[in-house]
């Protein structure tokens, strides 16, 4: 089944309010749909949700904006897979590799819209055919952004009552505010409420990262996400505190995976299908994080619907992925399930909202990712 052409459309989605998180100086909702068609007629979905001031410890990988994800799709990836085999995944990253070093976002987009093409070609969800799923559900964990705290103690708060029983909260930028923030919102909510405090390498000087942790964990946390940069800093956090330390920036693709065993960086790794390039890749950090007995949840930029039931199809299929996860919850206007929890965008270009039972969502059954785009929302939400 060969590709006939590939293009990539910038859209962008509204949002139910600012999400903000320590080093992002762009505003959220910004995303590259790549369309993929074939020969038979049969067209596959990806996304890209770039962002220009993310990237790897030290410079390690670059950021990416809308502009650039659209003109690599369409002026070189796209033109060099058109006529290869739609289903032949592996091979496509391969050659996107050869062709261009980086540009992980991009390839990422691609390599959705491929695997989804596959799964609707064959009749099946994306999660079987990554083996199928390890799991009933995939439990949500919403993120609580950088906000006034009596703003993040109501979004807490407000997500937990709508059913959602994990939280990730962005910290980073004032420490003895995510202390605080962290000992209320442990005293506030009910038990069996897991708490994860996201610093973004915001805690910086390793002694100083030690020393809050610390403190976190004495105020409830379960969780300390990317407290400090670089794997050699983290792995000093991770030894001198006793709660569980997740890496995220430090872990992009496996051999920033191979780096963090080899330093013992982190008791988790946070995995992005974007970090990975996609499928192909994200496979290799979930497989060598299950073989080093290392916990992983799946995690990204908050997509739209298309990202995110990627995303969902990678969790169900991944034994290594048992921690809550940060995927939105996808629905068109109007449908949301959640008032808060999950809830990041005002509409999406889905036709369905995804389903959710106690605050996780339930596999996607559909050929491909299981969704339907609506093409005339697309267009309504197309960048100029």
């Amino acid at each position: 089944m060969k590709i006939t052409s590939i293009e990539a459309i910038p859209f962008r989605l509204p949002t139910r309010r600012d999400f903000k998180w320590a080093g992002l100086k762009v505003d959220l909702g910004g995303f590259v749909l790549i369309r993929v068609r074939t020969e038979s007629g049969v067209v596959g979905y990806g996304e890209a949700t770039p962002l220009p001031d993310w990237g790897g410890d030290f410079g390690r990988h670059a950021g990416e904006t809308l502009a650039t994800v659209a003109a690599l799709v369409n002026e070189v990836l796209g033109p060099l897979l058109i006529g290869h085999d739609v289903t032949a995944v592996t091979m496509a990253r391969e050659r996107m590799d050869r062709a261009v070093i980086g540009h992980v976002y991009a390839k990422c987009a691609v390599d959705i819209a491929l695997h989804d093409a596959w799964g609707k070609i064959v009749g099946l969800p994306i999660y079987k055919l990554l083996g199928g799923a390890c799991r009933a559900s995939v439990p949500v964990a919403h993120m609580v952004g950088l906000m006034p705290e009596g703003e993040a103690i109501e979004e807490a708060v407000g997500a937990v009552a709508d059913g959602i029983t994990a939280l990730q909260i962005k910290g980073g930028v004032d420490a003895e505010r995510d202390v605080r923030l962290i000992g209320i919102l442990r005293r506030e909510l009910k038990d069996g409420i897991c708490l994860r405090l996201d610093a973004n390498q915001g805690y910086r000087e390793t002694k100083t990262a030690i020393r809050v942790v610390g403190q976190l964990a004495d105020a409830g946390a379960d969780y300390v996400e990317q407290p400090t940069v670089g794997l050699r800093q983290m792995a000093e956090v991770t030894r001198g505190t006793a709660i569980p330390i997740i890496a995220d920036e430090s872990c992009w693709d496996l051999n920033d995976a191979l780096d963090l065993d080899r330093t013992q960086g982190a008791d988790c790794i946070s995995i992005y299908l974007a970090k990975s390039g996609g499928f192909v890749g994200a496979r290799k950090v979930g497989a060598l994080a299950e073989a080093t007995n290392r916990p992983c949840d799946v995690n990204g930029s908050i997509e739209s619907a298309i990202g995110n039931a990627a995303n969902v199809h990678f969790a169900l299929a991944t034994l290594s992925v048992s921690l809550p996860c940060v995927i939105p919850i996808s629905a068109p206007s109007g449908t949301h399930p959640y008032r808060i929890g999950g809830h990041y965008y005002e509409d999406d270009v889905l036709s369905e909202a995804f389903v959710v039972r106690d605050g996780a969502i339930l596999p996607l059954d559909g050929p491909g990712l299981g969704i339907t785009i609506d093409e005339a929302k697309l267009e309504r939400f197309r960048c100029a």
